[in-house]
């Protein structure tokens, strides 16, 4: 797993969203960016519901999880889904 953060408040919100970046990125392979930010997206959502994760649909940490993930790809996605 990567050690980036994403701009999480904790070392456990880090390590929630560096495991959903690291399943979009190899999703990004197979299916594109756009399925694979999809993902992303909406599991940052989900975790953001947490009380203790809340940050995670904060701008800052879906547009670096949006760069983490699509960053390989040859043909871009919006990142306003």
């Amino acid at each position: 797993m990567t050690n980036k953060t994403f701009g999480m408040f904790s070392v456990e919100g880090n390590y929630m969203v560096a495991r959903i970046a690291e399943a979009g990125k190899k999703l990004a392979q197979t299916d594109g960016p756009k399925t694979a930010w999809q993902f992303a997206y909406r599991e940052l959502r989900k975790l953001g519901f947490s009380t203790q994760f809340g940050e995670a649909t904060d701008t800052d940490v879906r547009e670096q999880v949006y760069d983490f993930v699509t960053a390989q790809c040859e043909e871009g996605t919006d990142f306003y889904i």
